[in-house]
């Protein structure tokens, strides 16, 4: 498991293939996060990460990855001796 040190910084999304700025494929987004498009998708059906459907096609929003990597936010511990 990696630590974290400040907020993670992702590269910023260019327009999807359907041309909407706002908008991210499930894929766009599994592969920014290093996760499998799957693991976007359960996030999705779970209610943890917001999305729409456009059609039988899931879109992310931009700003609800950004919310999303806010809450998965960790606080650093302090080690006492």
């Amino acid at each position: 498991m990696h630590a974290t040190v400040g907020p993670a910084r992702l590269a910023p999304i260019l327009p999807s293939a359907g041309g909407e700025p706002g908008l991210v494929t499930v894929r766009e987004v599994a592969d920014q996060l290093g996760v499998h498009p799957e693991t976007v998708r359960r996030l999705i059906h779970d209610g943890r990460l917001d999305a729409v459907r456009i059609g039988r096609v899931l879109r992310v929003h931009r700003e609800a990855v950004d919310s999303f990597l806010a809450r998965q936010r960790v606080k650093p511990t302090r080690f006492q001796a």
